[in-house]
């Protein structure tokens, strides 16, 4: 059967044949009749429309966006019909960039005169929201080599991108973590790990600085004894709603009152680590922020101050742990004031002062009269509570810079810090001595009134004599507590300046 195309133009004959070039030769069976060429016609253009739709349907699966562009951009085929929600017969004829379907010109695949794969850019899908397509071109040029247009495809990647980056932050968020871990632990004690942490976050975080806040009942941030500001600046303040959402241990990312970008992450108190018999403690929040008119916290960044909350727990956890310990290893067990190591300790550094600040002391040194009588006849308990309510005595006579220890057995000691005046150290000598008369303690079991007093001893030292050692200032009031007791008790002596 001959070729569908097996159609040729005729022949041209000679002008004069001779009878030796034999019969001529005619068209008649190279011709095809009209209604077989038009049969031809018709199943070739069929072929062409199927072979085109059977394109059409490979690429729809292949890729989400089929694409040719004319040598001025402009979109001269596009496929699916519905291509990212838009339109195709919307967007033919126009330029990608110019009807604000791709949202960043770096890179521009629509623009590129050499072939490329994975091409990542971000177009805008027709409900608003960005969509990551990967896209693989190939330039077309004409037998001149001008350039005719761009042909391509592109797959949405933007799943696939969203998880890849979600991964990134994990990994990002625990690498961060790891290395503050790992330099808070080489911080090895407890007093060190907060500010290493603290000192560590600006970097880790890219924020202004990082503090320890406590939150008080309503919610608002106080200071915190327990660590600075990292970066030696102030806080910013707070809202009063940013703040009260931290109180509810939920972290709150916000701006301060003047404009920074803040994430207050609450740390509650927890269980067993608060002193035994000690009110439970205000909440403490990390406060993180950023200098006025910075960009907010991301939510990877969210993500990772969150995450810090148990690492901040932990540290906090140790640093109450340590506190605990050396209160413990500070204070006397019945009556909680200072021990004597702890109280001869600090009036060694308070008396090192003395003369660098201008300021004196009073040393005041008590003896419980008539301890043994009372142990004897209404038994060690009545003892303890006797001791115990001369300890009470001492600490509501202390301010915040005063001193109040037992040192043992029924001796108490007392330094009032900046009292150099005889005057108001004899006040105070005084007072402790009505004060402890007027002790109602009475016997278990007993209407007995137990009889209590205190002898008092009180040594003076003024930043202008002769400088003492704790223990020369302590055996100066040993010696006129005795005077006090040779006296009757129930009374209180001077001490002799310094010689």
């Amino acid at each position: 059967m001959p070729r569908p195309d097996a159609i040729v133009a005729p022949l041209e004959m000679p002008d004069a044949p001779s009878q030796a070039e034999g019969p001529a030769l005619t068209l008649a069976p190279a011709l095809r009749p009209p209604g077989e060429v038009v049969a031809l016609r018709n199943a070739a253009q069929g072929a062409l429309i199927e072979s085109r739709q059977r394109w059409r349907d490979l690429v729809g699966l292949a890729a989400d966006l089929a694409f040719e562009t004319d040598s001025d951009g402009r979109l001269s085929f596009l496929a699916p019909d519905q291509a990212l929600g838009w339109p195709a017969t919307s967007l033919l004829g126009r330029r990608p960039l110019e009807e604000g379907l791709l949202l960043r010109t770096d890179p521009n695949p629509f623009a590129l005169r050499v072939p490329a794969r994975d091409v990542r850019a971000w177009l805008c899908r027709m409900d608003g929201e960005a969509a990551c397509l990967s896209f693989t071109v190939a330039p077309l040029f004409g037998r001149d080599g001008g350039f005719m247009g761009l042909r391509g495809v592109a797959r949405d990647i933007t799943v696939e991108v969203g998880e890849a980056e979600a991964q990134a932050g994990a990994l990002r968020r625990a690498l961060a973590v790891q290395a503050l871990v790992r330099r808070v632990r080489e911080a090895v004690l407890a007093p060190r790990m907060l500010p290493a942490l603290l000192d560590l976050l600006p970097a880790a975080v890219g924020c202004a600085g990082a503090a320890l806040v406590n939150l008080g009942p309503d919610g608002w941030p106080l200071p915190c004894p327990e660590a600075e500001a990292s970066s030696g600046q102030r806080p910013p303040l707070l809202a009063e709603t940013t703040a009260t959402a931290a109180r509810r241990s939920q972290p709150a990312f916000a701006r301060g009152v003047g404009g920074e970008p803040v994430a207050l992450v609450p740390q509650p108190d927890r269980a067993g680590l608060a002193a035994a018999g000690d009110a439970p403690g205000p909440c403490q929040a990390l406060l993180v922020w950023r200098t006025a008119g910075a960009r907010p916290f991301d939510a990877d960044e969210r993500h990772l101050l969150e995450a810090l909350s148990d690492l901040l727990g932990v540290v906090l956890g140790n640093q109450r742990l340590l506190n605990e310990m050396e209160r413990q290893a500070r204070t006397e067990g019945l009556t909680g004031l200072l021990n004597r190591r702890a109280f001869l300790d600090e009036l060694r550094r308070r008396l090192g002062r003395l003369r660098h600040e201008g300021r004196g002391g009073a040393l005041l040194f008590l003896d419980v009269d008539n301890l043994k009588p009372v142990n004897d006849r209404f038994g060690h308990e009545t003892g303890d509570a006797l001791l115990i309510a001369v300890g009470g005595l001492l600490r509501r006579a202390t301010r915040a810079t005063d001193l109040a220890a037992r040192l043992g057995g029924d001796e108490f000691a007392l330094w009032l810090d900046g009292v150099a005046t005889e005057d108001v150290a004899r006040a105070r000598a005084q007072a402790l001595c009505s004060g402890a008369t007027a002790i109602g303690l009475t016997a278990p079991g007993s209407a007995d009134r137990v009889p209590v007093s205190v002898s008092v001893g009180l040594a003076i030292a003024t930043p202008h004599a002769k400088p003492e050692t704790a223990e020369a200032v302590l055996a100066r009031a040993d010696a006129a507590l005795y005077a006090a007791k040779r006296a009757g008790r129930n009374a209180w002596r001077l001490a002799p300046a310094a010689a």
